[in-house]
């Protein structure tokens, strides 16, 4: 709808010019007014889309309603209706802003006027807005160019420059001002200069840009820059080529980064393969040359040796790897060095390390004013740039030196990564050294030094062979009595003594293990019928207990309980016939009898088996099932840090079932799969309880193999802890034979956990395959150390060298320590004193059920 305005005083003017107007193609709504004032609220209210004005009105003239239009509505098209108006006049209105004047004698032409004014106003609108347009976006170019951190240019064919943003005097320090009367190729390095220009020439000629080209420049303090570089031709109006434009990004920091990163990255991969040097070496020496192959091939270095300090106070080259022949023929030219030689210290920078038990660095063998002028010329000729000497072990027993073709800035973070490579180096070898010992506690119970459970099965499993054999286990009476009254120290003492006479009571030829606690298996070719093999055991037996043993003066008198099974007649593997020899002993227990023999009675035995597992299927559905919690310690703080959630079954009938009778058979069923999904659903609700009132609080849970090999275990726990990826809640912990299973799955499945969230725990470290290797190749956080080491530690030296090495170990590879068995303020103080990182035991807290441990430890006052 087209909105007309009226300016006019008379009633019948305006009818007349009204009539004229329904001549006009569209349709219209129209006001009209007198004076000023209503033209005033008329342009506000009415917003006329076109003003028609009279020229001579009483008290109001036409050309006031024109100046009064311009000023508050000038897109608005005006014109004038008159009787009269002179040619001067006219044209001084047209100039003043009126579009059009009509004389009301000849209002015919009234609508094409109106629709001509209309189309002005509309092209001057248009023209307005690409004029703004323009306006602002020359404004935002130059906003853009003046702002960007990249050098932007313009040059002509000669590279004078012709246009340049400010950013330049930033990036080679001169302003645009200054490089108005420059040549950029005088800027460019003086050695890349020649073919710069050629390649520009070439490009003019070809009439083509350029993109990404690295170009080299002086800047003005004359240091050299890198500048990425992209331009396009110029051309002029016949589109012949006068220039070229474009941008440049200095690179310079990038490149340099660039380079450290990959001069890290190859101490990285030294470091990453120190492991598998460790694995394939077969001795110290191996190890030593390993290391120093591995420093040439992945580290960049043109040579790599390492010197150790001999008992004569000399150094002696233990081995040694060269890629360049000049260099070892140099080495070798200089021979052993002994360390109290002033002279020979200040050309020698490994004895220097040695003698001052520190790195000695040399980043530039051309300038450096420590190095004489014959060692430079040495190393100029057989092209040597930098060294470093580093002091492996503290106090030093070795040095290692690193020689690279150029200079070297060996920063402190490089120099960090070098300490590292040494400190592993020296453990390396510190482990090594106790790698037998690791290897013997792995088939060993380290309480009594007798087999364990691993190795017996193991050996009996290959005697059986088409031989008969008799198995019998044994346990001593009352033994928790003993280690109640008496602590453990001392029954750890009972059972090594105990182990001892077993093995002089039966013959050489006896299979004697300590699989576990206060049993005792024994496996011996049998003497050819159940009752001679019966009456050899209790013989034996009742010959144990008639002897007693002495300690410090006092008698102690010990019985044992034994139950026999015969192979291959109770089972046809070893696992069977022990557990039937198990399950002997236990039915003797219960019988009161000395030596009980397997029989087809305690077949029965698995008839009750059968009902604990009914019992158990139903355990889960009808929240039979409960956590407890046992708290973990910050070592130093004493603050509770965690806690590792435990299975309790409470059977309607039986009450608290023990988990070493129902864990078994969820194993065996396989029920542990949802059992485990219970419990680890049932940790992270408690965790998520404590989150807000407990700073840190980890919950700890463990995870079968079965579990873990579950094909949906993975998809599960990411459907678990969606909530949580951000917010780490749950260590996993898991025994470390488990890993070894397959230690490429373990590694994909762990590093899985870690995604989620997830903190990952060895559980019972050094009781299975420990080894430097698959720690370092498994994504792992946290070691525990097994409770039987910890038992050992005030007692036996050997242990405590052990437990150190341990937590040594895993503070190397930045791995959390946990002791678990903590039984003992002796055992606590050790501990601490090794910087183990948390404590786990019944000295400090036993499990207790999760309300009761929220009530002792969880602040909720928070």
């Amino acid at each position: 709808m087209l909105r007309i305005l009226l300016v006019e005083d008379s009633q019948a003017d305006a009818e007349l010019v009204l009539r004229q107007l329904r001549e006009l193609p569209r349709a219209f709504e129209h006001l009209r007014v007198a004076s000023e004032s209503g033209l005033r609220t008329a342009l506000a209210d009415f917003r006329p889309d076109v003003i028609l004005s009279d020229f001579r009105m009483p008290g109001f003239s036409g050309q006031q309603a024109l100046e009064m239009v311009m000023t508050l509505a000038p897109a608005v098209p005006f014109l004038f209706v008159s009787g009269t108006i002179g040619e001067e006049l006219a044209i001084d209105t047209l100039q003043k802003g009126a579009v059009d004047y009509v004389l009301k004698d000849n209002l015919r032409r009234l609508p094409n006027a109106i629709e001509r004014a209309l189309d002005i106003a509309h092209s001057r609108h248009e023209r307005e807005q690409i004029e703004q347009a323009l306006r602002d976006s020359e404004e935002r170019f130059r906003t853009i160019v003046e702002s960007s951190n990249d050098w932007i240019w313009e040059c002509d064919l000669d590279t004078r420059v012709t246009y340049s943003n400010s950013a330049v005097q930033g990036i080679l320090g001169y302003t645009p001002r200054e490089l108005s009367t420059m040549s950029g190729k005088d800027l460019l390095l003086a050695e890349d200069r020649g073919e710069v220009v050629e390649k520009l020439k070439l490009l003019a000629e070809a009439g083509q840009g350029w993109q990404g080209w690295h170009m080299r420049w002086q800047h003005r303090d004359g240091s050299v820059h890198v500048l990425e570089s992209t331009g396009s031709p110029r051309f002029d109006k016949h589109g012949r080529i006068i220039g070229f434009r474009g941008i440049a990004h200095d690179i310079t920091e990038r490149l340099n980064q660039e380079a450290q990163i990959r001069h890290l990255a190859r101490i990285h991969s030294v470091l990453g393969a120190l492991g598998n040097a460790i694995l394939r070496a077969g001795s110290r020496s191996q190890l030593l040359q390993q290391i120093c192959e591995v420093a040439v091939d992945k580290g960049g270095f043109i040579a790599a040796c390492i010197s150790e300090l001999a008992v004569d106070g000399r150094i002696l080259a233990l081995t040694h790897s060269f890629g360049d022949l000049r260099l070892a023929e140099f080495v070798a030219s200089l021979g052993p060095m002994a360390t109290d030689d002033p002279a020979g210290a200040a050309g020698r920078p490994a004895l220097r390390a040695l003698q001052e038990q520190k790195e000695i660095i040399i980043r530039n063998y051309a300038d450096d004013p420590q190095v004489s002028t014959r060692r430079r010329a040495d190393m100029a000729r057989i092209g040597v740039g930098s060294q470093i000497s580093l002091p492996i072990g503290n106090p030093a027993w070795a040095v290692m030196g690193l020689y690279a073709h150029e200079p070297q800035n060996f920063d402190d973070e490089e120099l960090e990564l070098l300490q590292h490579l040494t400190g592993e180096i020296d453990y390396a070898i510190e482990f090594m050294a106790k790698s037998e010992r690791l290897e013997y506690l792995a088939y060993h119970n380290p309480v009594s030094g007798l087999y364990n459970r691993v190795a017996f099965l193991a050996k009996l499993q290959e005697s059986m062979q088409g031989r008969r054999f008799s198995v019998a286990v044994v346990d001593i009476s009352d033994f928790s009595a003993i280690n109640e009254s008496r602590g453990r120290a001392f029954g750890d003492l009972i059972l090594h003594r105990v182990g001892q006479r077993l093995r002089e009571l039966f013959s050489v030829d006896t299979l004697l293990a300590h699989p576990e606690a206060d049993s005792f298996a024994l496996a011996y070719p049998s003497l050819g019928d159940v009752d001679a093999d019966y009456s050899h055991l209790e013989l034996l037996i009742r010959e144990f207990g008639r002897r007693p043993f002495v300690f410090d003066g006092e008698e102690v008198h010990i019985d044992l309980h034994g139950g026999l099974a015969l192979a291959p007649e109770h089972g046809a593997s070893a696992e069977i016939v022990e557990q039937d020899a198990l399950s002997a002993l236990f039915e003797g227990r219960r019988r009161d009898d000395r030596v009980h023999v397997f029989s087809e009675e305690l077949r029965g035995r698995a008839t009750r088996r059968l009902k604990l597992e009914t019992d158990l299927h139903g355990a889960l559905e009808n929240q039979q099932f409960e956590l407890h919690y046992q708290p973990k310690f910050d070592a130093a703080t004493h603050r509770v840090v965690g806690a590792e959630a435990l299975l309790r079954w409470n059977h309607p009938e039986r009450g608290l079932v023990s988990p070493a009778e129902f864990i078994p058979v969820l194993e065996r069923t396989h029920m542990i799969v949802p059992v485990g999904q219970w419990i680890m659903r049932e940790a992270l609700r408690t965790a998520r309880a404590w989150r807000g009132r407990q700073a840190g609080m980890r919950i700890a849970v463990n995870v079968s193999s079965r579990e873990l090999r579950h094909a949906s275990f993975i998809a599960e726990c990411k459907a678990l802890l969606k909530e949580d990826l951000d917010v780490s809640l749950l260590d996993i912990e898991i025994t470390e034979s488990l890993l070894m299973d397959d230690l490429e799955q373990s590694t994909r499945i762990l590093q899985a956990l870690r995604d989620l969230g997830c903190r990952i725990a060895v559980d019972d470290f050094g009781t299975g395959y420990s080894s430097l290797n698959y720690l370092v190749r498994l994504p792992v956080d946290t070691i525990k150390i097994d409770q039987s080491f910890v038992a050992l530690m005030t007692q036996s030296p050997e242990t405590m060298g052990l437990v150190s090495n341990i937590i040594n170990l895993g503070h190397s590879l930045s791995l959390q320590i946990v002791a678990e068995g903590v039984e003992e303020e002796e055992q606590m103080k050790l501990l601490r004193l090794l910087r183990c990182d948390v404590l786990q035991g019944y000295l400090m807290g036993r499990p207790l059920p999760e309300a009761e441990f929220a009530r002792r430890y969880i602040d909720f006052s928070a």
